[in-house]
């Protein structure tokens, strides 16, 4: 059969897409039609260990041989069934994912690091308590680049608090993406923004040195709680037009319990977007556009957010500020 060639389609009119569809035809579609027949292989394995786990399983159900304990055995055997499937498809993935994030990353002028250890950034954002306590810590798809000529660092981090004991348990602290941005207004103390929680407010406060920041927007207020060591910095950083810029990063990401910081010349942010970067499912062919199509629309949403950000804004903004103003001023 003849191949079909597919075409991507980019999410915006940014010039950091514009080559992505020949770069999709040339490179991406090729390196992806080479990987297929490992797609392929790791679903059948898949398949077959499944089946034969299962009939094990079955058996033993059926015939008994370890008599009052048959039950558990075969449970025991379906759990490890699936805990081995779920390696294997995962590491065929794994292998592929990264070689496409490198790749399209790359394309864009951006490193990129599938797998590595605690950033020093992150300290920032436990040291302001934007991240709540844990003890086990996943980290993957770092990115660090500059768009617009602003620099920008982000990775994704799955960062979970187990108990151990009888009563054993895994509760998920937070699971997205953290994100560096180079601010270009210069300031000197440290202005956190985080979610308004009440009567909580003052188990959310980051530390002694900070203070409650009054804002000027009613409506951003009833939804964020703003501290600083610095009031005066704070309200010249945190103007109603920046408050305006929060709430439609609040609107673009909904959802993600959006908190913030401006801290030693950056904002860093917390999103919890989940699982972002990835290529989607291995139970299909590799070989589709709509499989970059969507890593691009994370990175549009990314562009987005610095635009929203930080992005100057050279006329007068008529109607409440949105995304579209920091698009037309480019």
């Amino acid at each position: 059969m003849a191949h079909v060639e597919q075409i991507l389609d980019v999410p915006s009119t940014r010039k950091q897409f514009e080559e992505f569809p020949a770069f999709y035809r040339d490179e991406i579609a090729p390196y992806l039609r080479s990987l297929e027949i490992e797609r392929r292989g790791a679903v059948t394995n898949i398949a077959i260990l499944g089946a034969s786990m299962g009939g094990l399983a079955l058996a033993i159900v059926a015939f008994g041989p370890f008599d009052s304990a048959n039950l558990q055995v075969a449970i025991v055997i379906g759990m490890i069934a699936v805990a081995a499937c779920a390696f294997l498809l995962n590491r065929t993935r794994t292998v592929i994912n990264d070689g496409l994030l490198s790749r399209v990353c790359a394309k864009m002028g951006f490193d990129y690091s599938a797998k590595f250890s605690r950033p020093a950034y992150f300290n920032e954002f436990q040291s302001l308590k934007l991240i709540s306590n844990f003890n086990r810590e996943h980290w993957e798809d770092e990115v660090i680049g500059s768009y617009r000529d602003i620099n920008f660092k982000l990775c994704e981090a799955h960062l979970k608090k187990v108990t151990q004991g009888k009563n054993r348990s895994e509760r998920t602290i937070f699971h997205g993406q953290l994100i560096v941005i180079g601010y270009p207004k210069e300031f000197f103390g440290k202005t956190i923004l985080k979610r308004d929680l009440g009567i909580l407010n003052r188990l959310n406060k980051p530390g002694s040195a900070y203070q409650n920041v009054g804002l000027a927007s009613p409506d951003f207020e009833k939804a964020f709680e703003a501290w600083s060591t610095d009031q005066v910095e704070a309200r010249d950083l945190l103007d109603p037009v920046v408050l305006e810029r929060f709430q439609e990063l609040d609107r673009l990401f909904a959802g993600s319990k959006l908190r913030t910081a401006f801290t030693n010349g950056e904002l860093i942010i917390a999103m919890e977007t989940g699982d972002a970067l990835n290529m989607g499912s291995m139970f299909e062919p590799l070989e589709r556009p709509d499989r970059v199509e969507a890593i691009l629309k994370e990175f549009d949403l990314i562009f987005d957010l610095i635009d929203v950000a930080v992005s100057r804004v050279d006329r007068p903004i008529g109607s409440q500020f949105s995304v579209e103003h920091v698009r037309d001023a480019s």
